[in-house]
């Protein structure tokens, strides 16, 4: 229906108007919020303020102490000298020990005349192999066999008047029986026929002596071995006591001069080694050796410890170990230069030290000891005397005043004082893993 006339224009187009109650009751609107006061606005502005100058202060503080201290390091890291340091290790258990030596002959002998008189003819020249008993040489002594003629004729005279002396005794006795002669008589003839015994064993005595010096006239090996020298020829003059009229072109000066000839049995060769102190009680008969000679390269040769001196030099602290080879193919010969090489198990491993961290001053060998320090931090240093037992160049045994593990200087200066501040380049513990590597 249409509007009346009595409604006005603008009231016919109005919606119609309701409760505030029953408005939210019907849209399920939220309740109406309160507008925030000013001073919570301010509560919650202070509390803000406090929280960060809290947070401020907190970082800031440790902040500043981190920095003084990282600046007091730097600046004492700055002042104190730098250092290289190093780990004090023990060898490995099993050791090697390598010794010099020189291949000598397992016998030999310098053979000398025990008859005057001259060389009538030799048998054997150098490098000739002969067996023990063979004839080396013939000496021509004509005085000699007079002399073996003159015993025995002394001899048959002896014997003579050694008959005649017991018949005498014989009829002394009969008629002693007889009281024909008396005591004194008998006793003389007895006395008699002793002296004619006495004086026929003598005799028999020296006869069989010149038939055995008689028989030096024939030279001959004590032993099979190489005949390494000859010094006599046809006709040179020879005397016991060792000259001779030849000359000695096959020995060296002092070694068997004046002898005939010299003698040395190679087919088993030795060597004597000077074992120092330190690995002196690991050395046992039977052990091992690796032997090298200069003058064969490229081949080895293998020995066997037969023997030591059970005592050391006082004057050298060494050992004295003999080390015997086989030596069929007679490669070796006396006198060539030989290494030796020992492997062995060490009762107590040496301490290793390298000879650059060594300080030699009047009070003795030294090394400076450094307290445990990570690289580029500072550390204190301290002397320590120590007793140096074997030198290999780079490298020596530390006997007494380290520990295995103690950390010293390498290359230390001259200017270091005991306690003296340093800083520590090299890391323990990369040099503990590099020595553990090797």
């Amino acid at each position: 229906m249409g509007p009346t006339e009595h409604q006005k224009p603008d009231e016919r187009h109005s919606p119609p108007e309701f409760a505030p109650h029953d408005y939210h009751a019907d849209v399920g609107a939220a309740p109406p919020v309160r507008p925030m006061t000013a001073r919570r606005l301010v509560g919650i502005g202070i509390g803000s303020v406090v929280v960060l100058i809290v947070l401020f202060v907190a970082t800031t503080i440790p902040r500043r102490s981190v920095e003084s201290e990282l600046r007091a390091e730097a600046t004492a890291r700055d002042s104190a000298p730098a250092v290289e340091v190093t780990i004090v290790r023990r060898a490995a258990a099993g050791s090697t020990l390598v010794l010099p030596g020189t291949i000598q002959a397992l016998h030999e002998s310098a053979i000398y005349a025990r008859v005057q008189g001259y060389v009538k003819r030799w048998q054997a020249d150098i490098g000739m192999l002969v067996r023990s008993g063979q004839l080396l040489a013939e000496i021509d002594a004509p005085e000699l066999d007079h002399e073996v003629q003159q015993a025995q004729s002394q001899l048959s005279q002896t014997r003579a008047a050694l008959g005649l002396a017991k018949a005498d005794l014989e009829r002394w006795r009969v008629l002693a029986r007889d009281s024909a002669v008396t005591g004194q008589e008998l006793d003389q003839k007895r006395a008699a026929f002793d002296a004619a015994t006495a004086n026929t064993g003598a005799s028999e005595a020296n006869l069989r002596r010149l038939v055995q010096t008689r028989q030096y006239t024939r030279v001959t090996a004590p032993f099979t071995g190489v005949v390494t020298a000859r010094n006599v020829d046809i006709g040179a003059l020879i005397t016991p006591a060792g000259a001779t009229s030849a000359p000695l072109g096959g020995t060296a000066p002092g070694a068997g001069a004046g002898s005939m000839f010299r003698i040395a049995q190679t087919d088993t060769v030795r060597i004597y080694l000077t074992v120092p102190e330190s690995y002196a009680t690991s050395i046992r008969p039977g052990l091992e050796a690796k032997v090298a000679v200069r003058g064969i390269p490229g081949r080895d040769f293998t020995g066997i410890v037969t023997r030591t001196s059970h005592a050391l030099d006082a004057s050298s602290r060494t050992l004295l170990t003999e080390v015997d080879i086989t030596n069929r193919d007679f490669a070796l010969l006396p006198g060539m230069s030989a290494m030796a090489t020992l492997n062995f198990p060490r009762v107590t491993p040496p301490l290793l030290l390298p000879a650059s961290a060594l300080v030699i001053r009047s009070n003795g060998v030294q090394v400076m000891v450094v307290e445990a320090a990570g690289p580029g931090r500072s550390a204190t240093i301290h002397f320590r005397s120590v007793v140096i037992g074997r030198d290999y160049g780079g490298t020596v045994e530390v006997a007494e005043g380290l520990i295995d593990g103690a950390t010293v200087v390498l290359n230390p200066n001259a200017d270091l004082m005991d306690g003296a501040k340093v800083r520590v380049l090299t890391s323990p513990t990369t040099e503990r893993n590099a020595a553990a590597s090797r």
